[in-house]
């Protein structure tokens, strides 16, 4: 199951069905529950679970089961969350944010950035425009982009572990 003490996990399934939809899951215990149970100890009005519930499902966090009652012929929906499926969600998202990550890492390593009043540019723009720039006029300066490497370096670092700690659990 997953932590929902990290931080992580509850900003990305808070970004995902906000803060409602995080207390929902905050309160649903372990196994089969209806959403009248889930409204019930999460203190929620039932059409809000409802929402919630069916945008995990299209998420494939959260499935459900039927039940019909032969008397009443009511059905009855069963949900539980699928964390197996939360955790391969979490890390696809890692995976796509560390490709990003590593491509600006790699640009920024790679390329010499000169900047203006408005924007900034590689050094063979700047030197094509005789470091002047067209769009406001002022003159193109080297940048310097250490910092930025580095904080590209340990943010890359941050989502790498964190994601060894994911696949432990």
């Amino acid at each position: 199951m997953l932590e929902p003490d990290n931080f992580v996990v509850r900003e990305y399934f808070k970004k995902r069905i906000g803060d409602e939809g995080l207390k929902i899951m905050m309160h649903v215990p372990e196994g089969e529950i209806t959403d009248e149970e889930i409204a019930r100890l999460s203190d929620t009005k039932l059409t809000a679970v409802r929402k919630i519930l069916y945008r995990l499902y299209e998420n494939r966090i959260a499935e459900y089961r039927t039940e019909r009652d032969d008397n009443s012929g009511w059905i009855t929906y069963l949900w539980r969350f699928n964390y197996d499926n939360a955790k391969k969600i979490l890390e696809e998202d890692a995976d796509g944010t560390l490709t990003k990550l590593k491509s600006q890492l790699d640009e920024e390593q790679s390329g010499v950035f000169y900047q203006c009043d408005c924007q900034r540019v590689l050094f063979e723009e700047a030197a094509a425009n005789n470091f002047s720039c067209a769009e406001c006029g002022t003159n193109f300066e080297f940048v310097a982009n250490d910092d930025l490497i580095s904080e590209l370096e340990g943010k890359i670092a941050k989502i790498e572990k964190w994601k060894k700690k994911i696949k432990k659990e």
